[in-house]
């Protein structure tokens, strides 16, 4: 028996690629922590908990929360192993997204140099959402993944039951509202089928059922209520939700970038050498459907990368063989290309390993108020708690069952707009902000030093700075 060594030599590559950038840089997602909150609770008492439970401007009390099977993996992980094991999640999710994406781009193909570097880039185009540990998010990449490697295994004539459409829909839908984009996918291979006169109907019908199927969850149809409002929710000064920036943020997004580049040098390519009539249009239509998603929001660059990953290697140019290159300099050159190629993300990885996190989970200042939160256990405070919303989450996780904060990272599914911008213009100290003072009026209120109403409230008379350090202060009400 051969051994496919190409295979083995492509996999063991890129599987060390994923372990170099899950293992380099782990800081806590934000959203970590209000999931760990509700899967403990769900854990505990085996019921959702009302919207006002952990927050005390909540808006909405019956909250569907499309994320709670993620919260349930994520508790149980954390309770179970630790902290290390968010790391590990983060690493596994990331391998099965990029290998289901290689094995759709793939196919029959034999694994080379050139299609080694290219999922390097789709892997670097995936990060931003992998970057900060995990999201439920996570749950959402995977599906969609094994979905384009169903459709890819369609187009070439195996077929894939309907049972597995809809029993993924069933768990996506109880992990991640992104399975708004399953059902979005099928109903758009639906219309590209009908348009080149395939067998639409059956993709139309897998829409109807896996839309059918997404009401099996906790809360029924009302899932669809609080999905859309997340999908709709106003977003304004979340720079992930808004389009990336090419100039002069050079280096943010680098693998969507370079994804973008070869995207277009491929059409270009076809365009010029008139070889058009020899690829699968649909491929064409669908990638260009997720570019233009990918322009509307930074979000949605980590989708296109997975669409890219699977479908545009059937838009590859023939690769060139190394035994038709007559010229020996050319020959020079092409062996140097291919290197390089092989080994610039193989070297990269290695010099950044050698500082890493490995699997131990960073807290970033910026969402985690590690000390203040620490004497707000010690000095026993309970109530509610005044707080900016990156440090809600955590805050919320801390002080559960002691503190309700203000504001957390639920902002679409518990808090109307209006609630996140009276909570933003506190803490920028604009507007009127003395508000949020009186009602209602809270037991503590946690500010960064750098914000503007940090001064201000310095000079409030009703209020005493209790406990500071170089980051944070804890105010308290003076009393008399």
């Amino acid at each position: 028996m051969r051994v496919p060594w190409a295979k083995i030599f492509f996999g063991a590559y890129l599987l060390f690629l994923v372990w170099a950038d899950a293992t380099t840089w782990n800081p806590a997602d934000p959203d970590l922590w209000h999931r760990l909150t509700l899967g403990e609770a769900l854990w505990q008492t085996g019921h959702f908990p009302s919207g006002d439970a952990f927050s005390y401007l909540a808006d909405y009390q019956n909250i569907s929360d499309h994320e709670w099977g993620g919260a349930l993996i994520f508790y149980a992980l954390f309770k179970g192993i630790g902290p290390s094991a968010i790391v590990g999640l983060k690493l596994l999710s990331l391998a099965l997204t990029l290998g289901l994406l290689a094995l759709a781009g793939l196919q029959t193909r034999r694994p080379t140099i050139l299609l080694a570097a290219f999922y390097a880039v789709v892997l670097l185009a995936l990060l931003p959402s992998f970057q900060s540990t995990v999201r439920c998010m996570i749950f959402t990449h995977i599906f969609l993944a094994l979905w384009l490697l169903w459709y890819q295994m369609e187009r070439r004539g195996h077929a894939v039951p309907l049972y597995g459409y809809i029993a993924t829909m069933v768990l996506w839908a109880n992990l991640h509202g992104g399975f708004a984009i399953g059902l979005a996918w099928l109903f758009g291979i639906g219309l590209v089928e009908f348009s080149f006169k395939g067998d639409y109907r059956k993709w139309f019908i897998r829409f109807g059922l896996c839309l059918l199927s997404t009401l099996i969850n906790p809360f029924g149809w009302q899932l669809w209520t609080a999905t859309l409002r997340a999908l709709f929710a106003q977003r304004q000064g979340f720079g992930e939700w808004g389009p990336v920036a090419w100039w002069p943020e050079v280096m943010s997004y680098p693998g969507y970038k370079l994804l973008i580049v070869l995207i277009v040098a491929i059409f270009l390519y076809r365009t010029l050498s008139r070889t058009w009539s020899k690829v699968d249009y649909s491929l064409l239509v669908i990638i260009t459907a997720f570019v233009c998603l990918s322009i509307t929001s930074a979000r949605h660059t980590s989708i296109l990368a997975a669409v890219a990953g699977a479908l545009l290697p059937a838009l590859f140019p023939p690769e060139i063989s190394f035994e038709t290159i007559s010229r020996p300099i050319l020959r020079i050159g092409y062996m140097a290309l291919t290197s390089l190629l092989l080994l610039i993300p193989l070297y990269t990885p290695l010099i950044v390993l050698s500082h890493a996190d490995e699997f131990q989970l960073r807290y970033p200042e910026i969402s985690c108020p590690v000390a203040a939160t620490a004497w707000l256990k010690r000095e026993k405070l309970e109530g509610k708690l005044l707080v900016p919303f990156n440090y809600g989450s955590y805050a919320m996780w801390e002080l559960r069952g002691k503190m309700r904060v203000s504001m957390d990272g639920r902002y679409d599914l518990v808090y109307r707009p209006e609630t996140y911008r009276r909570v933003d213009d506190f803490y920028l100290g604009r507007g009127d902000w003395r508000s949020l003072l009186t009602a209602p009026t809270p037991d503590a209120i946690l500010v960064p030093r750098i914000d503007a109403i940090y001064p201000k409230l310095r000079g409030e008379t009703a209020w005493t700075e209790a406990w500071h350090d170089t980051t944070d202060a804890v105010f308290l009400p003076r009393r008399n």
